[in-house]
C-alpha cells in the first residue's frame, strides 16, 4: 500500500508542476484543467487500492487454516476485470477445488460479493440505471463513468435485468434450469464486404451447445444449439456477456463440470476462459490442419509423422520433426510459413493436448457454422450490411 501512496504522490507532484508552468510560463492552463487532472489520478489511485485490497484477501484465504482443510488449490494467477465508477480493476485470485462435494470456485469472489461470470460492480450498475431514467443508454455510460468506454448495449442489458423477484420466484427459475454436466462454446469470425465501396468489417460467431448427437449413420447435428453473433468496433464484451447471460439464464451453473471453449486460438475467443466458469480450452482440427498443411506442404511424406506426434500429445516428437522440416526447407518464403506454423502449435498446445486425451473434448465446428451462418448472408451475397447502419454494434441471437 506505501508503494501505491508514493507513486500516486509522484504522479501527482509531476502533473501539478506541469501545470504550474503552463500557468506562469505559457499562460495555457485553468482550475477545470487541474481538477480532472486530479480526479484521473485519484480514480487510478482507488482502481489500485481496491486491486490491491482483493489480492491482499486473496493471499490471506490462501494462507488460512480454514480453507486448507477444505479446498485445495487449482490453478493461481487467475485474472478478473471488474468495472468500476474508478474504472477498470484489474486483479489476479486463485482457483480452488472443494475436498468435498462443492466443487470448483474462487473463494475470494465468494467472500466479496462478486458473481462468476460478473463483469461490473453494482455500484456502477446502480448509478447507469439510474442516469438512464433521465439520459440515453450511452449518455448514462458515458456519466457514470468517464474514462472508460461502455456500450450501450451493455446498459440496455443492466435495464433489462432490473425487476424484483420474489424467493419463491427464485426458486422456481432455479429449479426451471437444465443440469448437464458438459458445455460447449465455439466461436470464429468472419470478413464481411460492406455495400458501399471495398470497405471490410468482421462479425464474431459463438454458440453454445451441449454436444453432438446422431440424425442418421453419417450425421451428427449439434444439441440444443445457441447462437451469438454481431459487429463489435472495440472490445466483444458485449457478445461475451450475452453468451454468459444466456447460460446463467438456462442452465445450473453448479451443476456443470466443464465448458469446453473451442476456437482457432484468437485472443478474442481465449478471453473467454475469463468469462466463462470452469472453462478449458480445445483447439479446433480445421485450423489445426491448416498449419499442418502450411508446414509440410513441400514435404507430404513428413506430414503423416507430424500428425502422428500430435495424435500422441508428444511435444518433444512434434519439436524434433519441426527441427527436420526447417532443415529441409530452402526457400526463405516456405521456411517463414514453416516457422509460423510451429509457433502456432507450440503456442496452443494445451489446447491440442486437451482435444487428444479428453474423450468429451468435441472438435469444433465453428468453420463451418461461420460459412453456413455468417459468410451465406453477408460475405459473398448482395447482403451485405449497410456502412453506415453497420459501424454501431449489432447482434443475432438465436438464428
Amino acid at each position: 500500500m506505501d508503494i501505491i501512496i508514493q507513486q500516486f504522490h509522484k504522479k501527482v507532484t509531476s502533473e501539478l508542476e506541469k501545470q504550474v508552468e503552463k500557468i506562469f510560463i505559457e499562460g495555457d492552463s485553468d482550475i477545470t484543467e487541474v481538477i480532472n487532472i486530479l480526479k484521473d489520478c485519484l480514480d487510478e489511485l482507488d482502481s489500485n487500492i481496491i486491486k490491491n485490497f482483493l489480492e491482499e484477501c486473496d493471499q490471506r484465504i490462501k494462507e488460512s487454516t480454514e480453507r486448507k482443510k477444505n479446498w485445495v488449490v487449482q490453478q493461481t494467477g487467475m485474472k478478473k476485470t471488474l468495472i468500476t465508477v474508478f474504472g477498470e480493476v484489474k486483479y489476479f485470485r486463485v482457483y480452488y477445488k472443494s475436498k468435498g462435494d462443492k466443487g470448483f470456485t474462487y473463494l475470494l469472489d465468494d467472500i466479496v460479493g462478486i458473481e462468476r461470470y460478473q463483469r461490473m460492480d453494482n455500484g456502477l450498475t446502480a448509478k447507469i440505471i439510474e442516469l438512464a431514467s433521465d439520459h440515453s443508454y450511452q449518455k448514462s455510460a458515458d456519466l457514470a463513468v468517464k474514462n472508460l468506454k461502455i456500450s450501450r448495449e451493455t446498459v440496455k442489458n443492466k435495464i433489462r435485468k432490473l425487476g424484483e423477484i420474489d424467493n419463491r420466484e427464485l426458486e422456481e427459475k432455479k429449479d426451471k434450469k437444465k443440469k448437464v454436466k458438459r458445455l460447449y462454446v465455439e466461436a470464429d469470425e468472419d470478413h464481411i464486404a460492406l455495400q458501399h465501396g471495398s470497405k471490410k468489417t468482421i462479425s464474431r460467431l459463438i454458440y453454445v451447445h451441449e454436444g453432438l448427437e446422431k440424425i442418421n449413420k453419417t450425421r451428427n447435428k449439434l444439441k440444443n444449439a445457441k447462437y451469438f453473433s454481431g459487429l463489435y468496433k472495440n472490445k466483444v464484451e458485449d457478445l461475451w456477456l450475452e453468451v454468459i447471460d444466456y447460460i446463467d439464464e438456462t442452465y445450473d451453473i453448479d451443476e456443470i463440470e466443464i465448458i469446453y471453449l473451442a476456437g482457432d486460438g484468437a485472443k478474442w475467443i481465449k478471453e473467454g476462459l475469463n468469462w466463462l466458469p470452469k472453462a478449458k480450452y480445445v483447439l479446433d482440427r480445421y485450423h489445426l490442419n491448416k498449419y499442418v498443411l502450411k508446414a509440410t506442404g513441400h514435404l507430404p511424406k513428413i506430414k503423416f509423422y507430424l500428425w502422428e506426434g500430435l495424435n500422441e500429445c508428444d511435444i518433444d516428437k512434434v519439436k524434433l520433426i519441426f527441427k527436420e522440416i526447417i532443415k529441409n526447407t530452402r526457400k526463405k518464403t516456405k521456411l517463414e510459413a514453416v516457422k509460423e506454423s510451429r509457433k502456432y502449435i507450440l503456442s496452443n498446445w494445451g489446447g491440442i493436448v486437451r482435444y487428444g486425451k479428453d474423450p468429451y473434448a468435441s472438435g469444433c465446428s465453428a468453420e463451418g457454422h461461420i460459412s453456413h451462418i455468417l459468410s451465406h448472408r453477408l460475405s459473398s451475397r448482395p447482403l451485405g450490411m449497410e456502412y453506415s447502419w453497420s459501424r454501431t454494434d449489432v447482434s443475432y441471437e438465436g438464428f
